[in-house]
Parts: C-alpha cells; sequence; structure tokens
C-alpha cells in the first residue's frame, strides 16, 4: 500500500472530495499557534509511538511545518493500514486562512 502526494495549496479541496480527514501532525504548542481550519492535532512522535485513533476507513491528510514530518507521518500511517494523502509543501507553503486555538 502507497500515499500520494499533493501541494499543501489543495488540502482542503482534497478533503472535501475523499470527506478526509486532515491531520497536522506538528506539535501540540505549534498546531495552537496556527493551523489548518477543519484540522486535528496527531504529533508525529505520537504516531511513531503507535498512539493513533484515527478510522481507518476514511483517508487522512497529513501536513506538518516544511514536508519531511508529513512524509514520515504517511509512510508510518500506510503502513498500519490507513488510507493517507501527504502534502507537499507543509504549511510554510499553505496560502489559505489559518485558524488559531484559543486557550
Amino acid at each position: 500500500m502507497r500515499f500520494h502526494n499533493i501541494n499543501i495549496r489543495n488540502i482542503l479541496s482534497e478533503a472535501l472530495n475523499y470527506g478526509g480527514i486532515i491531520v497536522d501532525v506538528r506539535t501540540s504548542e505549534e498546531f495552537a499557534k496556527s493551523h489548518i481550519p477543519m484540522a486535528i492535532n496527531l504529533p508525529l512522535e505520537e504516531i511513531q509511538a503507535g498512539n493513533i485513533s484515527l478510522p481507518k476507513g476514511k483517508v487522512i491528510l497529513v501536513y506538518c511545518a516544511n514536508g519531511g514530518g508529513s512524509t514520515l507521518a504517511a509512510k508510518i500511517l500506510t503502513e498500519k493500514g490507513y488510507k493517507v494523502i501527504n502534502t507537499v509543501g507543509g504549511i510554510s507553503g499553505y496560502r489559505g486562512a489559518l485558524t488559531k486555538t484559543r486557550h
């Protein structure tokens, strides 16, 4: 099983097309500062530790800061049987509005 890559700029439209879940694999601190709308936070270290509670029937779209972390997350999730789309460019290449988490 393999994952495929899309440009980060297409993440929202692809999530809507697939009925997918957008997963930010950055740290919870980075996620709180700003993230793509509709995203949930599942840090890469949690994925690496096997602490994954995502539905296997959904397409998972992963992103990170610059692209490297999401590629690693995509590989791990794919190996665990998830349908994954990796976004190239990371949030630094995203041009849409961002959401902040209120504390």
